[in-house]
Order: structure tokens, then C-alpha cells, then sequence
């Protein structure tokens, strides 16, 4: 006798559950961050940030320095600039910068500016490409990609001076004190925003950016909140050494950082697709095999379409009899 299996009512409903998890936007940016390897991206992205970090301090304060004349202003500048660093790596530069290296403030606020220059042209180059493996585009060329870096570098100087004007406004009014956590979230967002513009060879409209800048922004203020969290629980560093320490901290809070500006453009990615438009800052046109084709077409006609000859002497060959 045979056995009739009666179909599981549920079956169906699942599968479409299932089916909407895999389509829903969190699912497909996970598989696109790990398609487009930008985890792997992102910690050579840290490298970069790390061996250009020290040099665009210098930079900065040296900037700061001649542009700010008031002490008390520029020593809160200073401040400013070094509070970003997460937990007790703010103070521990600022316990180099300000006592192990005043004796040579002149050379290193030139080696400093150049520094500078070249730190932040290296980081944003490579920024450029982790972007451009998210996006599926190609790079700029030396001269046009070191522009771009020294443009992105005048931003961030720009974004340092309002966020000291913002940090002297609510010191100034004792309702905003409290207001530090949502400033710093509006400012590193604003920054992703201008990152997402400017760094890759596409540009986009900025409605379509601020999705994922906003995204990163809130990340990248919770870990900067949190890692004094952190820093407390791996107080065992210090053991080997303050420096040693201070390396670890950085790194970590780098590596994190990295990973949080790429989830923000991936989730841009996701969203947009292929939606791209016109070339973006300092852009280098590739060609693409399309146009080729088409000019290789042009270029030789012969190749497109047979001579009249040819086409006269075609049907004789074929008709010719074997010997």
C-alpha cells in the first residue's frame, strides 16, 4: 500500500523567509564585503593610516602653529588634534610632541608639513584603491591620484579648523558641554560624506553617499566612546612597556577605523549598484574594451565588411569542382 507524504504547510513560508533574508540589504553587504575582500583591504589600509600617522601630526601642529597665532588657542588646537586618538594614546603622544620634540620645533614643523603632504597623499591613494575594489573602478594616475591626496589633505585641515571653532563654542556655552558625543558624530560623519565624494574615480551624488556616511560616522564614534573600554581591559600591554602599549592601542583602534570607513562604502555599494555618473575629482578616464572594439571596427574597414572582389570571387571558389 502506498504511502501518501502530505507537503509540510510550512515549507513554502520558510523558504520565503529565507529567501527575503538572503535579499535583504544586511545579507547582501555582507557578501559583498567579503567578495570584494575588503577586510583584507582594510588592514592594509591600517598599515598606511599607522605609518603615515605620526608624520601628519607633525603636519598638523605645524599648520596649526603658523596658522593660529593666539598660544591659548593653539594649545587648545594641539589638544584638539591629539583628543582624537582613542583612551590614553592621546595623552602619550601629546607627552612626545610637546616635550621630546620642542627643542626642534623649527626643523620638524618643515619636516612636519612635509610630512604631512606625503603622509596624507600615500593614505588616500590607498584609500583610492580599497574604494576602487568596492566599486569596481579603476585608479587615477600618479601625478592626478597625488593631487587628489594634497585636495583631500586642504579638507582635512579645513574640517580641523571648524572643529576647533565648534570645540570653543560649547566650552564657551555651558548648555552645549554636554553635546561632545553628537558633535563628534556629525563631524566624522561629514567627513565620510566628503571622503566618499572626493577619494574614488566616480563621482556620486550626495544624496546617494549619505546612507553609508552616516553608517560609518555612528560606528566610528561608539568605537572611539568604547575603546577606553578596551584599553582598560588589555591593560596587560603595559607589562612590556608603555610604548609597546601605545603601539598595540593604535593599531587596534586603526584596524577598526579601516574596517568602518569600507563597511560604510560597501553599504553605499549595495544600495546604488551600478549607479554610477560622470568621473569623479582629478579623474583618469580608462578605456574601456567597448570603445576599442568600436575603434578597431573603424579603423579597419576591411575587416568589418568584404571587398567587392572578394565577395565576387567567393561563390566560384566554392562551386570549383575537386580534381
Amino acid at each position: 500500500m502506498a504511502t501518501t507524504i502530505t507537503p509540510d504547510p510550512a515549507t513554502p513560508a520558510r523558504r520565503d523567509r529565507w529567501a527575503r533574508l538572503k535579499s535583504s540589504t544586511l545579507v547582501r553587504v555582507v557578501q559583498a564585503y567579503g567578495s570584494t575582500q575588503s577586510g583584507n583591504n582594510a588592514s592594509g589600509l591600517a598599515f598606511n593610516a599607522f605609518m603615515a600617522m605620526f608624520p601628519m601630526i607633525l603636519g598638523a601642529l605645524a599648520v596649526i602653529g603658523l596658522v593660529l597665532g593666539s598660544p591659548g588657542i593653539r594649545r587648545q588646537a594641539q589638544s584638539l588634534v591629539l583628543r582624537t586618538f582613542p583612551g590614553r594614546s592621546g595623552a602619550e603622544l601629546s607627552a612626545v610632541v610637546t616635550n621630546d620634540l620642542r627643542h626642534y620645533a623649527g626643523l620638524l614643523g618643515i619636516v612636519g608639513i612635509l610630512g604631512l603632504l606625503w603622509g596624507c597623499t600615500n593614505f588616500f591613494a590607498s584609500l583610492e584603491f580599497c574604494l576602487g575594489r568596492i566599486f569596481d573602478i579603476g585608479q587615477r594616475g600618479f601625478l592626478r591620484q597625488r593631487a587628489m591626496g594634497a585636495v583631500m589633505m586642504l579638507a582635512l585641515v579645513a574640517a580641523l579648523l571648524v572643529a576647533i571653532g565648534a570645540t570653543t563654542l560649547m566650552n564657551l556655552v555651558p548648555v552645549m558641554a554636554g553635546l561632545g558625543p553628537l558633535a563628534g558624530f556629525l563631524a566624522m560623519a561629514l567627513l565620510m560624506l566628503v571622503i566618499y565624494r572626493l577619494v574614488p574615480n566616480r563621482t556620486f551624488r550626495l544624496r546617494e553617499l549619505w546612507p553609508g556616511a552616516v553608517l560609518a560616522g555612528l560606528l566610528i564614534e561608539l568605537i572611539t566612546l568604547l575603546f577606553p573600554l578596551y584599553a582598560k581591559l588589555a591593560h596587560g600591554f603595559d607589562t612590556y612597556g608603555q610604548s609597546l602599549a601605545l603601539f598595540f592601542l593604535l593599531a587596534t583602534w586603526l584596524a577598526f577605523l579601516s574596517q568602518f570607513i569600507l563597511i560604510g562604502a560597501v553599504w553605499n555599494r549595495v544600495r546604488l549598484g551600478e549607479k554610477f555618473t560622470a568621473s569623479g575629482l582629478l579623474a583618469s578616464l580608462p578605456t574601456t574594451a567597448s570603445s576599442d572594439s568600436s575603434s578597431s571596427a573603424a579603423a579597419s574597414p576591411s575587416t568589418a565588411a568584404p571587398s567587392p572582389s572578394a565577395a565576387a570571387s567567393s561563390p566560384t571558389t566554392a562551386s570549383s569542382p575537386s580534381t
